[in-house]
């Protein structure tokens, strides 16, 4: 049990610091040297660092249990369907090139990176490009996608994402 969490810990250490380092070479083993799992296993690292540290941004009208719960879900479930959405708009374009976990991997990484300045709201105007930035270097390696392909499919992804949560704030905001 200690091993396998230490083996864990060792991997995503080492995701984050390629990740920062050297994207395009990590996003070129990406493939081979990550599984489902692992992938899995980062995300939730990542998002469980992102409501913790979001819970320190402000005062609460609900407990902090609730809102660690709210941010967790909120963090996980937009990687989950931005993922949704770039395959979707991936297979719809070009056809199916590459599996659904290989993207939601692109996806998880690339999101889950920028989850540790994202939690600061006046970061969202460098951390948002940076993600879409990861994204699209991840598309280019991984799926060796030519440049205007990975460009494609972001702004179609993007645009509609926009129109979802748009929508969702129209019919549930205040």
């Amino acid at each position: 049990m200690l091993e396998s969490a230490l083996k864990s810990w060792q991997f995503y250490s080492y995701s984050l610091i390629q990740l920062l380092i050297e994207p395009g070479l990590f996003f070129k083993e990406l493939a081979e040297k990550t599984t489902l799992r692992r992938t899995l296993g980062f995300m939730v690292i990542c998002c469980c660092f992102f409501a913790g540290a979001s819970l320190l941004t402000g005062a609460y009208t609900r407990p902090v249990w609730i809102m660690a719960i709210i941010f967790f879900v909120n963090a996980s479930g937009m990687i989950l369907i931005s993922s949704l959405l770039g395959y979707t708009t991936m297979v719809m374009i070009l056809g199916k090139r590459t599996s659904f976990s290989i993207v939601f991997s692109l996806y998880a990484f690339s999101s889950g990176v920028t989850f540790f300045l994202s939690w600061l709201p006046f970061m969202l105007w460098f951390t948002e490009p940076w993600k879409w930035w990861l994204i699209y270097t991840g598309f280019r390696h991984t799926c060796r996608l030519s440049w205007k392909q990975a460009v494609l499919i972001l702004a179609v992804s993007i645009t509609i994402q926009f129109f979802l949560i748009y929508a969702a704030l129209v019919a549930f905001g205040k």
